[in-house]
């Protein structure tokens, strides 16, 4: 039990090497004036005994204590050598214990800030909380979170498949340029490895090459949409990767495909748009459906509203297009999953053939070896997608301030002219 009030303090405070100067109560917020019990008054260039040029005073966020935000006022040792030799000049002492370097909380508050942000938490919550800036949590969070990223070596030794996957990150100036990002996924494990800035082929292959060669070499698959700037990069870096193409990307090109063969045929048809009474219009929702022809009912609905739209047959003919390539994924075996996918191509590369099909046989042709890697695989790039879709949420949460240096969520608004239609009768 203590009983000295400067000893209670100083557990209370739950600081090594410490020593507690003074306390106060600033409004509804709290602070707390410590200084360095034991500094080491040494040059750190050549050992030699130093003079204290200086006493400032920085103010640090740290965790609230009771309900109360606390802030941690440092007195630091501001040095200088006496050595005229010597070209250290002067120097401030510090304690990674109690904060880093350009960071203005505590290493407690920070630690507990990213674990806080890893959870879910926003950080509009954690500023309220902490009575700090937007900027000294975001400041911690890139920080701390680099450095847990930079030590975290066991997910990359676990990873046998990647996924990468485009995403627009911003649009960024008056013109709303594009700007895009590349999410690294570990699929399977379902893990977030990496975010890179952009989708050029240098910048990805880049960080690629960077990777430890472990990591490379316990690589088995990556899995990709239908971009070849990704396919070339596993090509090039890691040519004995397996490239894979799941089925969700495959299956959005095929219904792609009907659906354009379906608005064509309406347009010659009728000349118009497809409306409410139309038949190609009314099958729309069958004609993308799996299992349409599974169920009597809808089988006979969908053949007869086919029979009096479509009449020479295009729409059908890209619908059993779709239902192949559909059965391609559900056959077991992996030679007669080859044999029908090459029965799909050939059909569709006739020339009788709509030239929406002929086009997805040409693609199928293209990515034919990473669309039959998928039987061998059996990894999807849906987790680099979900991450994605996660990534969109960590943005909306964040509040945009014109200091940060962080992601936001976009530029400030730019005030454009407004042209009056009275003033510009001819503007339109």
């Amino acid at each position: 039990m203590y009983v000295d009030p400067t000893e209670i303090s100083l557990h209370l405070v739950g600081l090594k090497d410490v020593r507690i100067l003074s306390y106060a109560r600033r409004g509804p917020a709290a602070e707390v004036t410590v200084e360095l019990a034991h500094p080491a008054l040494a040059c750190p260039r050549c050992s030699g005994r130093a003079w204290v040029k200086d006493r400032p005073v920085v103010s640090y966020v740290d965790l609230p204590f009771g309900g109360v935000p606390m802030t941690l006022r440092w007195k630091k040792h501001r040095l200088v050598c006496p050595d005229p030799d010597c070209p250290q000049g002067s120097f401030t002492l510090g304690d990674h214990r109690i904060a880093a370097v350009g960071c203005m909380l505590t290493t407690r508050a920070a630690k507990w800030v990213v674990k806080q942000v890893g959870g879910g938490q926003t950080i509009v919550h954690l500023t309220k909380e902490l009575d700090c800036s937007w900027d000294a949590v975001n400041t911690a969070v890139r920080r701390y979170g680099a450095a847990l990223l930079a030590a975290d070596t066991k997910r990359l030794k676990e990873t046998t498949a990647i996924g990468l996957d485009e995403a627009l990150f911003v649009r960024a100036g008056p013109f709303k340029h594009k700007s895009w990002s590349t999410t690294v996924c570990d699929v399977a494990n379902h893990a977030l490895i990496d975010v890179i800035p952009t989708r050029d082929f240098t910048r990805v292959a880049g960080w690629l090459r960077a990777q430890p060669h472990h990591m490379k070499d316990n690589l088995r698959y990556g899995c990709l949409d239908m971009s070849r700037t990704y396919s070339a990069v596993f090509k090039v870096v890691t040519p004995k990767v397996t490239r894979v193409i799941d089925r969700f990307h495959v299956m959005r090109h095929a219904n792609f495909c009907v659906d354009q063969v379906r608005r064509r045929v309406q347009q010659q048809r009728t000349g118009h748009r497809g409306r409410a009474g139309d038949p190609l219009y009314r099958v729309r929702k069958l004609l993308v459906m799996r299992g349409a022809q599974s169920d009597p009912v809808t089988k006979e609905r969908l053949e007869g509203l086919l029979a009096l739209g479509d009449p020479d047959g295009e729409v059908a003919f890209a619908f059993a297009m779709k239902e192949a390539v559909a059965a391609f994924y559900e056959t077991q075996d992996k030679e007669q999953a080859i044999d029908l996918l090459r029965d799909v191509i050939d059909h569709g590369q006739k020339r009788s053939a709509s030239p929406e099909v002929r086009a997805f046989a040409r693609t199928l042709t293209n990515w034919f070896e990473p669309i039959v890697a998928w039987h061998e695989a059996r990894v999807s790039n849906g987790p680099t997608e979900g991450m994605n879709n996660l990534l969109k949420r960590v943005k909306r949460v964040s509040v945009y301030r014109p200091s940060t240096a962080g992601w936001s969520r976009g530029p400030p608004p730019v005030h454009r002219q407004v042209r009056h239609w009275d003033h510009h009768r001819s503007w339109r």
